[in-house]
C-alpha cells in the first residue's frame, strides 16, 4: 500500500509472447520519445478492469474474494493483428494492436472481475469493452511523426503472431518518472 494506505490496482489478462512479436513496432515507437510514451513490452495486457485508487480495508476485502475466483474458462488463444489508435488515426490519443480472439470467453471474464468489482463499491464500466493491447500513448500537444502514421497505416491488418493468455493477475501500479511499475499481487492461472 502507499503512504496514505491506499493502492492504485487493476485487474488485467496477460500472456507470454506479445512483446516478442511487437519488438519491431516498439523499437519503432521508442524512436519519438518526444511524441509518445511507449509501454515496455514486459507490461502488455489486456485491463479488465482499472480499479484506480484503492482503500487499503477494500483492498484487503477485494483481494480475498478475488483469491477465490473460478473463471471455468481455460488459457483464451489469440492472435495479435493490426495496429490502430484510439480515437482514431486523424488524433490519436492511445496506439494498440488488435486481437484476434475469442471475445465471448474474454468477455465472461471480464464481467467476472467487473462484478467482484462492484460488490466492493466500485462503479460498473458502461464504455464498450474492446480487448487490445495498448503500446504507446501520445504526448499532450505531440506533433506526430510521418513515418509512425504511415507505419501504422501500412500495417493495420497484419498479423504479428500467436499467444495465449493464461492468467488473471490483480496488479497494483506505481507511477514512476520512467513509465509505471506493476506488481503482481494476485494470479489466477487459466489451464490450457
Amino acid at each position: 500500500m502507499g503512504n496514505d494506505g491506499k493502492a492504485r490496482l487493476f485487474i488485467a489478462l496477460t500472456a507470454d509472447g506479445p512483446g516478442t512479436f511487437l519488438r519491431p513496432v516498439h523499437e519503432l515507437l521508442a524512436k519519438f520519445p518526444r511524441a509518445v510514451k511507449p509501454v515496455s513490452p514486459v507490461n502488455y495486457h489486456i485491463t479488465l478492469k482499472f480499479l484506480g485508487e484503492t482503500a487499503e480495508d477494500t483492498f484487503h476485502a477485494l483481494r480475498q474474494e478475488y483469491r477465490e475466483l473460478r473463471p471455468g474458462i481455460p488459457a483464451q488463444p489469440f492472435t495479435l493483428r493490426g495496429l490502430g489508435a484510439f480515437p482514431g488515426m486523424r488524433r490519436p490519443q492511445v496506439f494498440w494492436c488488435g486481437l484476434d480472439c475469442d471475445r465471448d470467453a474474454i468477455e465472461r471474464i471480464r464481467v467476472m472481475t467487473e462484478d467482484l468489482a462492484v460488490r466492493h463499491g466500485f462503479r460498473r464500466e458502461e464504455r464498450k469493452f474492446v480487448p487490445h493491447l495498448t503500446l504507446a500513448r501520445v504526448r499532450r500537444n505531440a506533433v506526430l511523426p510521418r513515418e509512425l502514421s504511415d507505419y501504422f497505416a501500412a500495417h493495420r491488418d497484419t498479423v504479428f503472431g500467436d499467444s495465449r493468455f493464461d492468467r488473471i493477475v490483480l496488479f497494483k501500479s506505481d507511477l514512476e518518472r520512467e513509465g509505471p511499475v506493476y506488481t503482481a499481487l494476485e494470479e489466477i492461472i487459466l489451464t490450457p
